[in-house]
Formats: C-alpha cells, sequence, structure tokens
C-alpha cells in the first residue's frame, strides 16, 4: 500500500537525517565477499561510492535499473552496493543470493556484510544511504536517501556524462514516422502515478508518460514536499501522444476507465489532495473537448463528478525512482487494473456516416443494394466466404472495423462467419421479421449498414454465437497495412 510506503519514506526522512558517523574511518583491512563469493578489497586507489540498501526497500528496489546502468556507464569511481543478510529484516544470505540472481542485473556488485561491519562503522540508520569513500579506503561522508547520480558525481568533483539527446528529441527521432505538429501532450492526475503511468505507457498512439508533481503552489518539490508539506501538488502524469493516432477523445475514454470521477481527494487506498483527479491542459483548444468529454461522463453518474478542468500552472519530474516505478517492481503497489488498456477503444467519430449521394460515387450497386436495401449475396459465390488471410474487416461505407481474422472461422455455410465483432460497439441489433422468420440482423455502428445476421449456431468453446456476414459490406485490410491505413491500434488483436 502507498500509504504505508509513505510512513516507511518518513521513517527513512527523520532518522536518516539524524543519522552521524566519524569521518576517516579506514576499511582498507575490511574483508567483505560479494554475491559470487570473490573477496572484495577497499583499497583501489579509485575512490568509491558505496550504496547500502535493503531488499524489503521499495525505493532501493525502484533505483536497482538506473544504478545498473550507472555501474556500466561510470568508469571514473568504483560503485558498488552492500547489504546485511539476518540484519534489520534482511533474508539470509542463501536465501538473498537466490533472490538477487533472479533479478537479472549484470553490473551491480553487491557485496555480503552478514556481520553489519558497515552498519557500525557508518552508522546506517536508513536505507537506501550512501557511502564516499576516497582513494585511500577512507569514509569521508555518509549521506542517508536516494541520490540521483548527478548529486552522486558532484561529491567527488565530478560532472555528468554529457547526453546528446534531450527528451523531446529523442521522443520525435525514436518516432521519425510522426510529424512534429501531431505530437501532443496532456497531464492526467488519477491518485497513485505509479499505475496511471503504467497504464498509459501501454495504450497505442501515447509516445511517453512520466510522473510528477503540477498545479502546486512551490517550486521543484520533492516527494516528501507533496506528501508531508502540502504544497498543493498533485501526483501527475504527463502523457505526450500520437494525436494522428490517437485523439483526446479517445485517450479521455482509457483515462476515465481507471478512476472513480466522484470520488474527492481519494483514488484506491490512497487519500490526501495529492491524489486528486485533474485533467491539465496546455493548449487552449483541448479545454473544450476535456469539458465535452467530463459532461459526457456526468450524465453516467448521480454524484457529481469532482475532476478537475484546468489549464496546467506548473509540471515538475518526480524523482528517478517513481519514473517506470511498476516496471522496475512489477509486484509493487498499484490500485489500477493495466489490463483495461488492452479493451480497445474505437471512436465512431472517426468514421462519419456518408449521405446517399457518396455512398452511390463510392459503392457499386451490388455494395448499395446489400447495405442499404438489406439485400443478401448468393452463397459461396462472394469474396471472403472462404478467405482467412490475417487481417481485419472493416465497414464498407465508412471503414469502421468490424470483425478480425482472428475471429473468423469456416461455417461452410456459404458466407463469412465470425464468432465475435472486434468489441461489441461497433455492431448493432434488430429484429428482422422478413420471409415470415425472425431473426436478428446485424448493422454497423458508425455507417448504419446493413451487415448480415447473428445466430445462435456458433462454436460452443467461443460464445456460440455465428455472425453470418455478408463480404459485399466488408472491406479486407490485411495485416501488413494495417499500420499504414490507420488500424494499427488494432493489429494487437491479429494473429497471423
Amino acid at each position: 500500500m502507498k500509504h504505508i510506503y509513505k510512513l516507511f519514506l518518513l521513517f527513512m526522512f527523520v532518522l536518516g537525517g539524524v543519522a552521524s558517523f566519524a569521518k576517516d574511518i579506514d576499511l582498507s583491512k575490511l574483508k567483505l565477499k560479494d554475491i559470487d563469493g570473490k573477496e572484495y578489497n577497499f583499497s583501489k586507489e579509485k575512490k568509491t561510492y558505496l550504496k547500502a540498501w535493503a531488499s524489503w526497500c521499495p525505493i532501493c528496489l525502484s533505483s536497482l535499473e538506473e544504478l545498473d546502468e550507472f555501474t556500466k556507464e561510470e568508469d571514473r569511481i568504483e560503485i558498488v552496493t552492500v547489504v546485511f543478510p539476518g540484519k534489520a529484516g534482511e533474508m539470509k544470505a542463501d536465501e538473498f543470493k537466490n533472490w538477487y540472481k533472479s533479478l537479472g542485473y549484470k553490473n551491480i556488485k553487491v557485496l555480503l556484510d552478514e556481520k553489519g561491519e558497515i552498519q557500525k562503522l557508518a552508522r546506517i540508520r536508513a536505507y537506501p544511504t550512501g557511502i564516499f569513500i576516497d582513494e585511500n579506503a577512507k569514509i569521508k561522508n555518509v549521506v542517508p536517501g536516494q541520490l540521483p547520480k548527478s548529486n552522486v558525481l558532484k561529491f567527488f568533483g565530478l560532472e555528468e556524462k554529457k547526453e546528446e539527446i534531450k527528451e523531446q528529441k529523442v521522443l520525435i527521432e525514436q518516432n521519425s514516422a510522426v510529424q512534429k505538429e501531431n505530437i501532443k501532450e496532456i497531464y492526467l492526475a488519477g491518485g497513485c502515478f505509479w499505475g496511471v503511468e503504467a497504464y498509459m505507457e501501454r495504450i497505442y498512439g501515447v509516445i511517453d508518460a512520466v510522473s510528477g508533481y503540477a498545479n502546486g503552489k512551490t517550486a521543484n518539490p520533492s516527494y516528501e514536499d507533496v506528501i508531508y508539506r502540502k504544497t498543493g501538488h498533485a501526483e501527475t502524469v504527463k502523457v505526450t501522444y500520437d494525436s494522428s493516432k490517437l485523439s483526446l477523445e479517445t485517450l479521455l475514454e482509457y483515462y476515465f476507465r481507471i478512476v472513480d470521477p466522484t470520488s474527492l481527494n481519494k483514488q484506491g487506498n490512497d487519500r490526501g489532495t495529492q491524489y486528486r483527479t485533474g485533467i491539465y491542459y496546455t493548449d487552449k483548444n483541448d479545454e473544450k473537448i476535456v469539458t465535452e468529454a467530463l459532461d459526457n461522463l456526468q450524465k453516467k453518474y448521480k454524484k457529481k463528478v469532482v475532476i478537475e478542468n484546468k489549464s496546467l500552472e506548473n509540471f515538475y519530474l518526480a524523482e528517478e525512482y517513481h519514473q517506470d516505478y511498476l516496471k522496475k517492481n512489477p509486484n509493487g503497489y498499484c490500485h489500477i487494473d493495466l489490463d483495461k488498456a488492452n479493451d480497445i477503444i474505437i471512436d465512431p467519430k472517426k468514421y462519419p456516416k456518408l449521405s446517399d449521394k457518396e455512398l452511390r460515387a463510392k459503392l457499386s450497386e451490388k455494395e448499395y443494394r446489400i447495405t442499404q436495401l438489406n439485400d443478401t449475396e448468393r452463397a459461396f459465390s462472394n469474396e471472403y466466404w472462404n478467405f482467412f488471410e490475417p487481417g481485419i474487416y472493416v465497414d464498407i461505407t465508412t471503414g469502421e472495423p468490424l470483425f478480425s481474422s482472428t475471429d473468423k472461422y469456416n461455417s461452410m455455410c456459404g458466407w463469412p462467419s465470425f464468432t465475435k465483432p472486434i468489441v461489441p460497439e461497433v455492431v448493432t441489433y434488430h429484429t428482422d421479421k422478413s420471409f415470415n422468420m425472425v431473426r436478428t440482423e446485424v448493422r454497423s455502428r458508425s455507417g448504419d449498414a446493413h451487415l448480415g445476421h447473428v445466430f445462435e449456431d456458433g462454436p460452443k468453446d467461443k460464445g456460440g454465437l455465428r455472425y453470418c456476414i455478408n463480404s459485399g459490406a466488408l472491406n479486407f485490410i490485411p495485416l501488413s497495412e494495417m499500420e499504414k491505413e490507420g488500424y494499427g491500434y488494432l493489429i494487437s488483436l491479429v494473429k497471423e
């Protein structure tokens, strides 16, 4: 639970703040072994950053990936970590070794101090704690808390190695197909930002999601500031997305799935103004879209929707250990069902209905009669009845996606047969009493085109339905063309 994590941070902050130690303690004669059983000597004639940590410490765990990269890239100082098996809640040595090796980090050197010698010498009172050791193996400073690599290097009089590409440039170059004018951003507050960030990164069209603090009263707040010092910030995720692939309207629909819109200053088990919900925009044109989306959402609730709708006043990146937290800690706390990102949303506004004049110009006589006059083509003599290439089938009148090849099967009825539509919303159902029969007609949602009928004689293991559809009502988009044709967001639904 994140509130337990906050208590841990307070414990670390208070005890860490009063930790003291004797400088210039000599570690040259201290003999420890690393996780592979090799002896380690601190007398390296090289400055060393020693990080004390614990397997139960969430901040420690979330920073391991960054530390692994830091160790790999930095050769000017020695970077080492130390744990204390069997002490202060840590696992026994053998259990820790097996657990740590399962994490897969290749560059971090881990020392095992089973006697707690460094713990005593450096007077460690909190995890993580950084210990700065000079080239003569003497302790020069001990600093409780999570330290960014810039601070570590600064203590040793070093600067970070220059990175040639800035964040936004990286995003653009990694997505070279994205035109710069299509890159948009919106800021979403939805409770604990760990889950919101991980959820948003799963949505097709989202280029990047980063955690931070928005619309507060102070500049550059720390996590502790936001929690304990009433800065007024909301835990917020900056979402950068490609508007040619994902509309703001659809993005907000995904967002509404993971928040309780009527809950004030509370999401999941987290309470406080920092966990309020809010949509913060930087483009004035987005205000109308957000307002309309919230008005439509309000119609679904009797209680008042309390999601803030405001322009962004300020945004500050959260500490590195918060970024991609759930990637670093797959079993970490999250109040959000991340699988909801896999439930595709198809925006009907992208596929508007055509006028009769436009339809007559676009469709063949056969296609027009099927879709507009409820005609039925002949069995076994239509385009897709015996066709099973990977791809999707869209409404021939509007292009709205209707069915996937994954759900197509050979029913031997003479028409294309599917066990279900891509998502339930793309079709509508109507009672058909023509020809002295009672059948269920299937029509497309946006185009209101006649597609065919649905029967209850389909495969039992897949729901028992058979969508019997006219080929003349469909257009097939092969898997290889889906991205180019604007259906890339549905590729995950198609099996080769």
